[in-house]
């Protein structure tokens, strides 16, 4: 591949991606605001806080990594960039570490179930 092409395909990529950052922030904003009232609503009991914690955290920093996606967009900032993508990787292990909560207690309901359906506990 000689230069020129590599040259094109890299504005073509850069045009690609300062056309879908404006789309990417207003979603990521919209729902990391959701991921906030969530949690801050999840809060209302202490159980509920448990989780309601790590979902407000959650969506503060989707919201940070569009504020900085915004400024790479307007900048070309590589520390807006890093910034952006740091942030964003938090938000995913949050939701990475709930889902895998939440699935393990899906199995553990689901077993305590069939449990009681097989004892006849449910008369």
């Amino acid at each position: 591949m000689s230069n020129e092409e590599t040259t094109i395909e890299q504005s073509q990529s850069l045009t690609s991606i300062s056309t879908n950052l404006p789309n990417l922030t207003k979603y990521m904003s919209f729902i990391g605001l959701l991921a906030m009232i969530g949690g801050v609503l999840y809060c209302i009991t202490i159980i509920g806080a448990i989780i309601g914690v790590p979902y407000y955290i959650m969506g503060k920093r989707l919201r940070e990594s569009a504020e900085a996606f915004t400024g790479y967009n307007s900048s070309s900032s590589a520390r807006d960039l890093e910034t952006a993508i740091e942030r964003q990787t938090r938000a995913f292990f949050i939701m990475y570490v709930l889902a895998i909560i939440s699935l393990v207690l899906l199995a553990i309901y689901l077993v305590v179930i069939i449990g009681l359906l097989a004892s006849g506990g449910l008369r």
